[in-house]
């Protein structure tokens, strides 16, 4: 792993403890904080390698606004999709 990789991995790091601490924040609060983008990042990284509709449903999202979010996610490369395994079809995201 070069060390752009390693700068990289320790930003998201920082970044996604930054969305937990919001997220909790707005939850205890009521205030809405963070923009749907951080709250699609911060589901997809707490459980990666599901399936993209698995993510959309538990979003609660249209298709068509997930969709969108992750379009953005996967070009900002915060985001990974890759083939599944067993399904070439199902895409998983990490």
């Amino acid at each position: 792993m070069s060390s752009h990789d390693e700068v990289f991995n320790d930003h998201i790091g920082n970044y996604l403890d930054s969305l937990r601490f919001l997220t909790n924040f707005q939850r205890e609060s009521g205030v809405q904080v963070i923009r749907k983008e951080g709250e699609v990042l911060l589901l997809i990284k707490r459980e990666p390698g599901q399936p993209v509709k698995y993510y959309m449903n538990k979003s609660g999202m249209s298709s068509r606004w997930f969709n969108e979010i992750l379009k953005q996610l996967l070009t900002s490369k915060l985001v990974v999709q890759v083939a599944c395994p067993n399904d070439s079809r199902r895409k998983l995201l990490s």
